[in-house]
């Protein structure tokens, strides 16, 4: 399987500026987080963009350390735990979307998951959901959004809004982000304010060219729950227009799977917005 590199800005959290500047805190929380950056990836990256003698600018923060992790059943953890491990504090399986530790992944009897790639089977009472920091943002009234470049029901992005017993399901993993339908986390409130990366396909129905077998379009259900001030966007052009001023909920899919590559987005014909240009309008909407 090809390796790529996954980076997700997400739990951007806009809080009550007066009261945090007189007791000098922070007025926001920006979560980044570089799936696959290791030892190996971040050396190679280094040395190419600036030599062997050169820093990274993450390099450069006054703090910095290294820990090792491990998910409850492996010592090597995958993306599903980890990330919900950062936005839960709890230790869950691999393949496990921010659920207690004793939700199972996949069958005892068959070994097969419990989820594939089209539809969710979780089991009822395969565990339960446990509170993610986006959730605790909007339950203290503020707004809250995740980026990614990967499809944004990916395990690393959703586990910061969603919970499920295998990170296969995507399908399921997109219908809890949109308000309003069959399917969606309550405990979000009125929602994600922000949503970017790819993945369109797993958001629209088989119909319209995506994977959904239950004939819903997710995309035209964010639009229209959220009234007039809600948009959606596919393309450059759509992300663009959607103003801050006057838009406050932003729905981006620019792939049907992944974002494209950097050195890729200039052959897209339909164009899409880079990570820089995305986390930069998600952090003047919220």
């Amino acid at each position: 399987m090809k390796t790529q590199i996954k980076l997700c800005a997400a739990a951007l959290a806009l809080v009550g500026a007066t009261s945090a500047f007189a007791a000098g805190e922070a007025t926001n929380v920006i979560f980044f987080l570089g799936d696959g950056m290791g030892p190996t990836t971040v050396t190679a990256s280094r040395i190419y963009k600036y030599g062997e003698a050169g820093q990274l600018t993450m390099e450069s923060l006054k703090r910095t350390a290294r820990i090792k992790t491990y998910s409850l059943d492996g010592q090597t953890t995958d993306s599903a735990p980890s990330m919900a491990a950062y936005m839960t504090g709890v230790k869950m399986r691999n393949e496990v979307i921010s659920m207690s530790a004793d939700t199972q992944p996949r069958d005892p009897v068959t070994k097969r998951n419990y989820t594939s790639g089209v539809d969710s089977t979780c089991p009822a009472g395969n565990g339960t959901a446990v509170t993610t920091l986006l959730e605790l943002a909007k339950k203290a009234g503020k707004s809250v959004g995740a980026v990614t470049t990967t499809t944004v029901t990916h395990a690393t992005p959703a586990a910061t809004y969603a919970h499920i017993c295998n990170r296969n399901g995507e399908n399921a993993i997109a219908a809890q982000a949109v308000p309003g339908g069959a399917g969606y986390n309550s405990a979000l409130g009125d929602g994600l304010d922000v949503l970017l990366g790819g993945g369109r396909q797993f958001f629209l129905p088989t119909t319209a060219g995506g994977k959904r077998t239950d004939g819903r379009d997710l995309t035209a259900e964010w639009v229209s729950t959220r009234g007039a001030k809600a948009a959606y966007a596919w393309n450059k052009a759509q992300f663009d227009a959607a103003d801050p001023a006057n838009t406050d909920y932003l729905l981006g899919l620019f792939e049907p799977s992944h974002v494209q590559y950097e050195a890729d987005r200039a052959n897209d014909l339909a164009g899409e917005p880079s990570l820089t240009e995305m986390t930069e309008k998600s952090i003047k909407m919220l």
